[in-house]
């Protein structure tokens, strides 16, 4: 179930394939009901429906490729943060650099929910950190480093309203409608087409099926890139968010 789970495009593809074939065989075999006789026509249409498909594909995979980038520069940041923090405590005893590391830690817990559930929860993590801030004027840290670090906080909000909108706005809707409408016609053409040879149209048709269904799934799980963890294979990685994360918790046993 699992193995299905994480294969989940492949897994439906070949499952509607699968059931395609067999429409097929027992339209040409058993109910002998093919009206559409092949020509010119089919290439045209075929062409036309993979070139739409592949348009729709191609401008999804710009927000998953923007969204591959934004984990690594999220956790880049944070990194950033906790060691201007680091420096300014070794010059400034008296600023908190351990609630500040904690801050950090809980902004990295709360990535992967505020991806897609909790998404006021890492906000507000964010937010927190502002409560450092101000101990950092208190314990006399001069301006321009606090300033640097509310800037960096800035970019981590930036980075996770990005991946929200991503996550929630589809591109184009209406066109998600089209490409299972495309699928349905360009099938329904093909069970009801007679070809030269009953194996062939088999193959055909069970071709066809297969790389149209799989490029719908694999736009749909392209619109979402941020899944629940092991979801599916084509998820956007976390590793980075979760190396910072072990690193801060390793720095902060290391100070006790």
């Amino acid at each position: 179930m699992d193995l299905v789970k994480r294969w989940n495009i492949l897994a439906v593809a070949l499952g509607t394939t699968t059931v395609v074939m067999a429409a097929k065989y027992a339209l040409h075999h058993v109910i002998h009901f093919e009206p559409i006789e092949q020509s010119s026509l089919h290439n045209a249409l075929i062409s036309s429906a993979i070139f739409v498909m592949s348009f729709l594909l191609s401008a999804t995979i710009n927000d998953y490729k923007e969204s591959e980038r934004i984990p690594a520069q999220f956790a880049s940041t944070i990194d950033d943060m906790y060691h201007d923090a680091k420096s300014i405590h070794s010059d400034y005893p008296k600023f908190d650099l351990a609630a500040f590391r904690e801050g950090l830690l809980d902004i990295l817990r709360q990535f992967r929910g505020g991806t897609r559930r909790d998404r006021h929860a890492v906000r507000r993590e964010i937010t927190d950190l502002h409560g450092s801030f101000a101990q950092m004027e208190k314990a006399g840290v001069p301006p321009n480093f606090v300033v640097k670090l509310k800037q960096q906080t800035s970019i981590l909000s930036n980075n996770l309203y990005r991946v929200n909108y991503i996550q929630k706005i589809h591109f184009l809707p209406s066109a998600s409608l089209l490409s299972w409408l495309i699928v349905g016609i360009v099938t329904g053409t093909l069970l009801l087409t007679n070809q030269s040879t009953a194996y062939g149209e088999l193959a055909i048709t069970g071709s066809i099926t297969f790389i149209m269904v799989y490029i719908v799934r694999l736009i749909h799980v392209a619109r979402l890139p941020f899944q629940e963890k092991g979801s599916t294979k084509d998820d956007v990685s976390l590793f980075l968010i979760r190396e910072v994360r072990d690193y801060l918790e390793s720095e902060g046993k290391a100070s006790r």
